[in-house]
C-alpha cells in the first residue's frame, strides 16, 4: 500500500512539472502542456533551403535564417530573412540586426527582464505604406513609432497593442491574444524544436534556423510548409528625386526632423536619423537650407531635454545633402537661438539668429564673429529672419529695424532699408519683394529706392512672435510671387494668393487650401507654402485645427502652376509640426555658346553676363559671377562691374586667359576666355554695351565710356544722398571721394543707365 502512495505521490508531481509550459524561458501554468510542446512530425515539413533566402543582414562566415509566421490569414506569411556574423551571436542578436536594418519590420520587446528580452509582437509592412507604429489602448492620440525597428514596453502588455495599419502584419500577446512561440533548428537537429529558451539566451551556430510562430488564441499551428523569402529593401540611399519636409517634431518628445518625399510618392520618415544612427537636430527645428553639397539644418534651441529616443544634434547640423551623413553639429552659434542659414559663397554662409548674423567658415566648418550692425534688441524684437543672397547684395530681415543690405565682398551692412517687414525674397526677374500685413514692397536691387503695392482685400500673417520662415515664397518659372492669406494677426486664411510681378497685379483666390468642412479644418503650419523650382508646382503643408490630438494630422498637397490641386498625401499621424518645404538642387548651372572662349580687344571691351548662364533648379538671375584667374593681369585686366558684365581693358599688347567662375547656389562652373590685344576688336558672340565704368574699384579717375551723347551724371552715396562730383570729357575725379561704395547714374540720349562703383 506504502509503494502505491508513492506511485501516486510521483505521478501527481510529475503532472505539475508537466503542466508548467516555458514561453521564451518563461515558465507558464496558463498555458496547456499538450498543445505548446507539439513538434513537427517530420523534419522534412520545410524544404526551405539558405540558397531559397534573398534578404541577407550582416557579413561574416556564419550564417544563419529568421521566419516569422504570423498566421494572421495575410499573405505572404512565414516570411525569411538571413543573417551573418563572424564569433557568436544569438537569436535576438539577429532579431535585431533584421530590425534595424529592414524598416518594414518592427518589434514590440520588453528588454531587461531576468530572462532577457520578451518578444510581445511582430510586425511587417504588407502594403509599402510606411505605417509602421502602435496604438496602446486604443489611445490614437499617443501612438508608438519604432526606432531601429523597437517598440519598447515596461511589462507584459503586449495583449494592448494594436498595429496603426490594420492591412500590415501584427500580431502581440501573452495572456490573452495568444503568444509569439519560438522554434529552432541547428545543422545536427533532424527537426524543428519548441526552445525551451528566449532570444537572448539561444546560441546560433552556422547553419541554424529560428522560427517565430504566432499562437492565435493559444493554439499552436503548424509550421508552414513554404517559406517566403523577404526581397532585398532598397533603401533611399541619395535624396535627389523629391524634396525634403523639415521639421520641428513635438516639442517636449522629439527633436527636429527631415522627411523624404520621393518623386513616387512615398514618404521617408527621418531620413536624417536613419542615416545617423538616431541623431536628429535641434529643438524647434524652423528651417533648412541646401547650399553646394551640404544641407543646412537651423533650430531655436539646441536640444529638447524631453527627447530619449533620437539624440539631440544642436542649432546647426551639418549633413551631406543627398545621403544626409552627418558632417557637422554646433549647439552655439553665437549666442542666439536659431533662425536661418544662407551660403554666400563657396567659403562663407551668414547665419541668422535671435541676436545677429554670424559668419560661418563653410570651408572649415566653423562659427565666426557676428556681423556688425546686424545685432541689437532682445530676442523678440531683434531677430533676423530670411535672407536671401542676389548676385551682388544679401537683403537679411531683421525684426522692426527693417531690411538690411549688406555687401558679401566685405560682410558689412551698407544699407538699412528701415521699415516693419516679414520676409523678403527675389523674383524670376531679379527684382526684390518684401512683404508685410496688407502691404507688398518693390526694392531696387541697386539704388534701394522702395515702392509700396497695397495689397486690395486681404493680408500676411506676421510670424516674428513664434518666428518661423513664412509662406512667402517665388516662382523659378513664372515671374510670380505667392503666399497664404491671414484673417488676422494670428490666424492663417484658406486662400492662396498670387501676385504678377510683370503687370503688378493680384489674385487673391489663386487656389484654396483643401478641408475646409466639418468641425475641424485643415491649417497651414508654419512655412507652409514653397515652389518647386523644377516642376513649377506648389507644396502647400497643413494640419488639423483643434489643438491637442488634431495636430497629429497632417496633409501634404500638390498645386501645379495654375492653382489646381493635384494630389494630396496624408502623414502618419504624429505631431510633425512641419516648419518647411526644401527642394534638392540637383543641377549645376550651364554656361551657353554665347559667351566666346576667344576676344580680340584693343580697347575696353565689356560682355553682358546675365544671359550667358542660366540653372534649372535655381534663379539664373542670382548666379554669382567673379573673375577666378587672371594669367597676366599686365597685358589686360579683367573685373565684374556692378550690372554683371566682364569688362576687360587692355594695358598692353599681348595674351591672357581670364578665368570666370559662376556661382549658382553653391554648384560652380568655370569658362576660360583667351584674351588678345594684339589684334582689331572683333565682335565676336558677345554684347558690345552702350555704357561702361572703369577702372572699378577707383582711386583717382572713373572713365565712363559710351557710344550715345551724356546728357547727365549724378552721383549718390549709399544712403541716397547725392555726391557733388564733377564731369570732364566723360571722367570723374574721385580722389577726394571717401572709401566706398557709390551709386552713378548716366543718362543719355538714348537709355538711364544705373551702375555702382567703389572708391578705394
Amino acid at each position: 500500500m506504502k509503494k502505491n502512495y508513492f506511485l501516486i505521490i510521483m505521478l501527481f508531481f510529475a503532472f505539475l512539472t508537466n503542466a508548467q509550459v516555458t514561453v521564451q524561458g518563461i515558465y507558464r501554468d496558463d498555458i496547456k502542456q499538450s498543445t505548446t510542446q507539439k513538434q513537427l512530425k517530420k523534419s522534412a515539413a520545410n524544404a526551405a533551403s539558405f540558397n531559397d533566402i534573398q534578404y541577407w543582414v550582416g557579413t561574416g562566415a556564419n550564417q544563419a535564417a529568421f521566419v516569422l509566421q504570423w498566421n494572421d490569414g495575410k499573405s505572404a506569411d512565414a516570411l525569411m530573412w538571413g543573417f551573418r556574423w563572424d564569433g557568436t551571436a544569438t537569436g535576438e542578436d539577429m532579431m535585431k540586426a533584421i530590425l534595424k536594418a529592414d524598416p518594414r519590420f518592427f518589434s514590440l520587446l520588453y528588454q531587461g527582464t531576468q530572462f532577457g528580452s520578451a518578444i510581445g509582437g511582430f510586425g511587417y509592412d504588407l502594403n509599402g505604406a510606411n505605417t509602421n507604429g502602435l496604438y496602446k489602448s486604443g489611445n490614437v492620440t499617443y501612438p508608438y513609432y519604432p526606432v531601429n525597428g523597437i517598440v519598447n514596453t515596461t511589462s507584459y502588455d503586449f495583449d494592448e497593442y494594436t498595429a496603426i495599419d490594420p492591412a500590415d502584419h501584427w500580431q502581440s500577446g501573452w495572456t490573452v491574444n495568444g503568444y509569439w512561440s519560438y522554434w529552432v533548428k541547428d545543422p545536427t537537429d533532424p527537426a524543428f524544436g519548441y526552445s525551451g529558451v528566449g532570444a537572448s539566451t539561444r546560441a546560433l551556430v552556422n547553419g541554424s534556423w529560428d522560427v517565430w510562430n504566432y499562437n492565435p488564441a493559444f493554439e499552436q499551428i503548424d509550421i508552414a510548409s513554404t517559406f517566403t523569402p523577404v526581397p532585398a529593401y532598397v533603401a533611399t540611399t541619395r535624396f535627389t528625386n523629391g524634396y525634403f519636409v523639415v521639421n520641428e517634431e513635438w516639442f517636449g518628445h522629439t527633436n527636429g526632423s527631415v522627411n523624404f518625399i520621393n518623386n513616387s510618392g512615398n514618404v521617408n520618415y527621418r531620413v536624417y536619423s536613419a542615416a545617423n544612427s538616431n541623431q536628429a537636430f535641434g529643438a524647434t527645428t524652423q528651417n533648412g537650407t541646401i547650399y553646394g553639397d551640404k544641407f543646412y539644418f537651423i533650430s531655436k534651441q539646441a536640444a529638447d531635454g524631453g527627447d530619449s529616443q533620437y539624440t539631440p544634434g544642436g542649432r546647426l547640423v551639418v549633413a551631406n545633402a543627398q545621403t544626409m551623413e552627418k558632417i557637422a553639429g554646433f549647439d552655439n552659434i553665437g549666442g542666439g537661438d536659431g533662425r536661418s542659414f544662407l551660403g554666400i559663397d563657396e567659403n562663407t554662409g551668414y547665419i541668422g539668429a535671435s541676436n545677429g548674423i554670424y559668419l560661418f567658415d563653410i570651408a572649415n566648418m566653423k562659427v565666426g564673429s557676428i556681423i556688425a550692425e546686424t545685432g541689437g534688441g532682445s530676442q523678440y524684437s531683434g531677430q533676423i529672419g530670411n535672407m536671401i543672397r542676389t548676385s551682388q547684395y544679401v537683403f537679411a530681415v531683421k525684426q522692426t529695424k527693417g531690411i538690411l543690405v549688406i555687401d558679401p565682398k566685405t560682410n558689412t551692412v551698407v544699407k538699412t532699408i528701415t521699415g516693419s517687414y516679414d520676409s523678403v525674397v527675389q523674383a524670376k526677374d531679379g527684382s526684390i519683394w518684401a512683404i508685410q500685413n496688407q502691404k507688398l514692397f518693390n526694392i531696387n536691387a541697386t539704388t534701394f529706392a522702395v515702392t509700396e503695392y497695397a495689397i486690395p482685400t486681404t493680408k500676411y500673417i506676421g510670424s516674428w512672435g513664434a518666428w518661423n520662415a513664412g509662406s512667402f515664397t517665388y516662382s523659378n518659372q513664372q515671374n510670380a510671387l505667392f503666399w497664404i492669406n491671414s484673417i488676422n494677426s494670428f490666424s492663417s486664411g484658406t486662400q492662396i494668393v498670387r501676385f504678377d510681378v510683370t503687370s503688378k497685379t493680384f489674385n487673391e483666390n489663386f487656389a484654396a487650401i483643401p478641408g475646409q468642412t466639418g468641425t475641424y479644418k485643415q491649417i497651414p503650419y508654419g512655412a507652409a507654402l514653397r515652389i518647386d523650382p523644377v516642376s513649377d508646382n506648389l507644396i502647400l503643408n497643413t494640419t488639423e485645427s483643434g489643438y491637442g490630438a488634431h495636430y497629429q494630422k497632417n496633409w501634404i498637397h500638390t498645386f501645379n502652376g495654375t492653382g489646381t490641386l493635384t494630389n494630396t498625401k496624408i502623414l502618419d499621424d504624429y505631431y510633425w509640426f512641419p516648419a518647411v518645404t526644401v527642394f534638392p538642387d540637383n543641377a549645376a548651372p550651364v554656361v551657353n555658346a554665347t559667351l566666346p572662349s576667344q576676344v580680340s580687344a584693343t580697347g575696353t571691351t565689356v560682355i553682358d553676363l546675365k544671359n550667358v548662364v542660366s540653372d534649372t533648379d535655381n534663379l539664373s538671375i542670382a548666379i554669382l559671377k567673379s573673375v577666378k584667374s587672371n594669367s597676366n593681369t599686365g597685358v589686360v585686366s579683367a573685373l565684374i562691374n556692378a550690372n554683371d558684365e566682364l569688362v576687360l581693358t587692355p594695358q598692353a599688347l599681348g595674351n591672357a586667359t581670364v578665368v570666370v567662375s559662376f556661382n549658382s547656389n553653391g554648384k560652380v562652373v568655370e569658362k576660360a576666355i583667351e584674351v588678345n590685344t594684339s589684334t582689331t576688336l572683333g565682335t565676336g558672340d558677345f554684347q558690345k554695351l552702350e555704357l561702361a565704368i572703369y577702372p572699378n574699384p577707383v582711386s583717382d579717375v572713373l572713365n565712363i565710356r559710351t557710344q550715345d551723347e551724356v546728357l547727365s551724371v549724378n552721383v549718390y552715396d549709399v544712403s541716397g544722398k547725392t555726391i557733388n562730383a564733377r564731369v570732364e570729357n566723360n571722367q570723374i575725379n574721385v580722389s577726394n571721394f571717401i572709401n566706398g561704395m557709390y551709386i552713378i547714374n548716366v543718362v543719355t540720349d538714348k537709355a538711364n543707365y544705373v551702375q555702382k562703383f567703389i572708391k578705394k
